[in-house]
């Protein structure tokens, strides 16, 4: 019984550092990431052609995304967002942005840093920066 009792409390114990050490890990930044290259338009191509592949290629990686800045909106949490265009007229590549601080307008050529987080009607990026300065 009490060799029991002491591999529960080692498990327990275990248990409990993998918990604290998965909640205190730094978060990742996008900065400090090796991103893929591509441009905005292929990237959703991508998607649409084949998801499963491109998930495989793109899902929770950092990409740096070159493209048009086609609307600038927020989000329910007053969070913006830009959205890229692509060849397809109503849907585009999302870039949820890191900060609102930014200076940009619809037309402007970008390149947006962020991690992939999938497709659903949009290719959507999220934690992003803005790689180059708005000219």
């Amino acid at each position: 019984m009490k060799k029991v009792i002491i591999a529960v409390l080692l498990l327990a114990a275990i248990g409990g550092g993998v918990f604290y050490f998965v909640m205190n890990k730094p978060h990742k930044d996008v900065n400090d990431e090796k991103a893929i290259s591509i441009a905005a338009p292929q990237l959703f191509s991508e998607y649409t052609a084949n998801e499963q592949m491109a998930n495989t290629k793109f899902l929770n990686k950092a990409i740096e995304v070159n493209g048009t800045v086609a609307t600038i909106d927020e989000n329910q949490d007053k969070q913006k967002f830009i959205v890229l265009q692509t060849d397809d007229a109503l849907n585009g590549v999302m870039c949820s942005m890191r900060s609102n601080d930014f200076s940009v307008k619809p037309g402007d050529n970008i390149t947006v840093k962020g991690f992939c987080s999938g497709f659903v009607g949009d290719v959507k990026l999220t934690d992003c920066v803005l790689s180059t300065p708005v000219k």
